[in-house]
């Protein structure tokens, strides 16, 4: 048994993108999770928030902040704040290097976190796409190899989608829609032309990796304006939740490996928040080993502990919120709840749209 520090209760939201909707059929090849089931057999589920879902919207909502009507969630600004660590008002979009693979007529989108990108590719890349397109006022910057930004010489009107509903799919249904969206159809087909022929393209070919030969444009916008929030602190590793934390003067850190480590770093009563989101990219992409492994640690890292921990009312609520909107809630009383019988959690991911 793991024996908590006696210290007055707190709560504790987790969120945990990836957990509920592995896009993988293969949901019963992975081991039994009897911590994680038992938090969800006994705890309350919250009615749906309304709008879309998805890991952005999840995040955007913890702090208060709702997608307006005919327009992007603004990702790029708020994410190059943690990146550059700059603060400005001017508008942005992320322009992520992608690989597109042809399957008969479509184009599959496979995203930087398997490209295997350096820094100095991505320096290289951004120098010659700038040379062509400096004239139009672009501004174009790589600080992560993954994640890249653009600012255009004005805002275009133009409504995108998120990189991440896009992994694995083809392309077209969701490239650059609006007013000005057909104008931007026309650029991407410019800079797929010029990575065609990029001196970092011919190397990674040799070197059997897959070339970069597109950007994907997304989360355009700029800088939200966030009302107070209730976050005591937050522990996140992942960047948009931390820009957000530092936009809404909420103190943060990077996510404990343990709960336990969390707990002793949890000195009074408040609400925190807490990310995980280590299932999300294996969710994605339908690798069920991986996302089991990436479950199975959070079972034993969080869940168990976790469990433990609201029993012995170390904790006095605990809330899960996953990236499709599901939110359950689970109190000391709750947890001990024990005629609540657990389901296999393959169950609750069949549940899932």
């Amino acid at each position: 048994m793991i024996l908590f520090p006696d210290k007055p209760p707190l709560q504790l939201t987790l969120y945990v993108p990836g957990m509920l909707n592995a896009r993988g059929n293969d949901h019963m090849a992975f081991g039994t999770c009897r911590a994680l089931e038992t938090l969800l057999a006994r705890a309350e589920q919250k009615p749906r928030a309304g709008g879309p879902t998805g890991h952005e919207h999840g995040l955007f909502r913890l702090f208060g902040l709702e997608q307006e009507e005919n327009t992007d969630l603004p990702v790029a600004a708020v994410s190059r704040m943690h990146d550059m660590g700059v603060i400005d008002n001017d508008w942005w979009l992320r322009a992520d290097p992608v690989h597109l693979s042809l399957e008969q007529d479509r184009l599959i989108l496979t995203d930087a976190r398997r490209l295997d990108i350096t820094q100095d590719e991505a320096n290289r890349m951004v120098a010659e796409i700038m040379e062509v397109f400096t004239a139009d006022g672009w501004l174009l910057k790589a600080p992560r190899p993954d994640r890249w930004y653009l600012k255009p010489a004005s805002a275009p009107k133009i409504i995108t989608t998120f990189l991440a509903q896009v992994i694995g799919q083809d392309v077209h249904p969701f490239l650059p829609c609006g007013p000005d969206g057909k104008a931007w159809h026309t650029t991407l087909n410019e800079i797929q032309i010029l990575l065609h022929t990029t001196t970092v393209n011919t190397e990674r070919e040799k070197n059997g990796k897959l070339p970069i030969n597109s950007l994907w444009f997304w989360g355009g916008g700029r800088l939200p304006r966030i009302k107070p929030v209730s976050w005591t602190r937050i522990w996140s590793k992942e960047p948009v939740s931390l820009s957000l934390a530092r936009l809404s003067g909420t103190p943060s850190e990077n996510t404990p490996d343990r709960f336990e480590d969390w707990h002793k770093l949890a000195d009074r009563p408040g609400e925190y928040l807490v990310v995980l989101d280590d299932a999300q990219h294996a969710a994605l992409y339908g690798d069920m080993p991986e996302w089991n492994n990436a479950v199975q640690r959070l079972e034993r890292d969080w869940m168990m502990p976790l469990l433990q921990a609201l029993k012995s009312n170390a904790i006095s609520n605990a809330t899960l919120i996953t990236d499709t909107g599901m939110s359950l809630s689970l109190t000391s009383r709750q947890a001990r709840r024990w005629w609540r019988f657990r389901r296999p959690l393959a169950t609750y991911l069949a549940a899932q749209p």
